[in-house]
């Protein structure tokens, strides 16, 4: 008996490889923007180019980046990435083979970087103190494959890394206390990660007429290290740990991630722990969201502060609203497709959500925000990038430190979280 062959047909379109990149969004009352050009392969040869102008709530940069996804063997990624900022400059090469497959056997890579910039303090709601830091740093990483299996692949890391952090008075507010100004180490790293793979296809999720990938697998990554007194190095511990699952739940599915990390330098020294917990509900053409996130610093870095305010949920606040060293934010959001795809180019939801977030902690004290409010959702279907466009209008329900209410209007590209 002859078998029947089986026939295969495959559809190719050309796209083009080079997109001129804008952005422009307010949140938190601050307007930022970037524009520039990608390109995503350099005379057919697949290499990265591209450059840009951005505004961020910090800084304005001009930067330029190249990257080489081959560099003479396969697999082998050269990065080059370089910004002349409004208060100093950021450099950054990386050289090596990263995990670029759940089966490939190793990795090793290394990261040259420096950065200087204004490091700003808030209290009350306005800019307090302004510092001016330094940052250095050389990181050597690798990794072997230990094993693989259909859900995943298990994985043993290694690294070295020396940094040095330099904290200098900036003419705002108080110096930088003296025992933590310049802080140098030199951490000899082990770790082991599991990197999980179950992937689920949903529509209607965080974009409008489109497919998105979610991974449920269980995924996490243990390290440890020590830096011992060598030279400028100070003599310190690490730890590191991270991880991220999902499930499926009735109607929808669910995804979690949890992070902490702290330094051993005379006792627990800048610990933070933060954590994301949210659930989709998909009931077309509706989709309920309902997210809880939380940051929790112990004995934090100068230089550091938790806010909470439009950029951390809060849609209702503006800009550094409250800072503390610890915050809880809780948000809730419906979605509704409303103009389903228009000529393959916009679809059009709307929103209605609310949002509760609680603050303590050194300089503000305790405070509790809460807002609601309605937004507009347009989805480009054809877009590459920023596919969704959103715009919230928010009514803020408690007075911030400044005493500020009222309405605040707030617009991006993506969802708020």
């Amino acid at each position: 008996m002859r078998a029947e062959g089986t026939r295969v047909v495959v559809e190719t379109a050309d796209a083009w490889t080079l997109l001129l990149r804008g952005s422009l969004s307010n949140k938190g009352g601050v307007t930022t923007y970037s524009m520039g050009a990608e390109e995503y392969n350099l005379v057919g040869t697949g290499r990265q180019f591209g450059f840009g102008w951005e505004k961020d709530i910090d800084r304005f940069s001009r930067s330029v980046f190249y990257s080489d996804p081959d560099l003479f063997v396969p697999h082998n990624l050269l990065r080059l990435d370089a910004a002349d900022n409004s208060d100093g400059r950021f450099l950054q090469f990386a050289l090596g083979r990263p995990f670029y497959a759940l089966d490939a056997p190793w990795a090793l890579q290394s990261t040259l970087r420096r950065f200087d910039f204004d490091t700003k303090l808030y209290a009350g709601g306005a800019e307090s103190t302004l510092w001016k830091e330094e940052e250095r740093g050389i990181l050597l990483t690798g990794g072997r494959l230990v094993s693989r299996d259909p859900d995943g692949a298990d994985r043993l890391l290694g690294s070295i890394e020396w940094t040095t952090v330099r904290l200098l008075d900036g003419g705002l507010g108080a110096a930088p206390p003296v025992d933590r100004s310049q802080r140098t180490f030199l951490f000899l790293s082990l770790g082991y990660a599991r990197a999980g793979s179950d992937w689920i296809t949903k529509r209607l999720v965080d974009q409008i007429d489109r497919d998105e990938d979610f991974n449920l697998a269980t995924s996490y990554q243990v390290e440890l290290g020590a830096s011992p007194h060598f030279g400028a190095s100070e003599a310190a511990g690490r730890a590191l740990v991270s991880g991220s699952t999902g499930t499926l739940i009735p109607s929808g599915f669910a995804l979690a991630t949890v992070a902490a990390s702290t330094r051993l330098h005379g006792g627990f020294e800048n610990a933070l722990l933060s954590a994301d917990t949210r659930a989709y509900f998909l009931l077309e053409p509706w989709t309920l969201v309902g997210r809880f996130s939380t940051s929790v610093g112990w004995n934090l870095d100068p230089e550091s502060q938790l806010p909470l305010d439009g950029f951390n949920g809060m849609r209702g606040y503006r800009l550094h609203a409250v800072e503390g060293d610890r915050h809880f934010v809780g948000n809730v959001e419906a979605r509704v497709l409303v103009v389903p795809e228009i000529l393959q180019l916009l679809s059009f939801g709307f929103a209605a959500f609310g949002d509760a977030g609680y603050s303590w902690g050194d300089p503000d004290g305790f405070w509790r925000l809460a807002d609601v409010g309605v937004g507009l959702r347009i989805g480009i279907t054809r877009a590459s990038k920023n596919s969704l466009l959103r715009m919230d209008v928010a009514r803020s329900l408690h007075p911030d430190p400044l005493g500020r209410t009222g309405w605040l209007l707030s617009f991006s590209s993506g969802q708020a979280f």
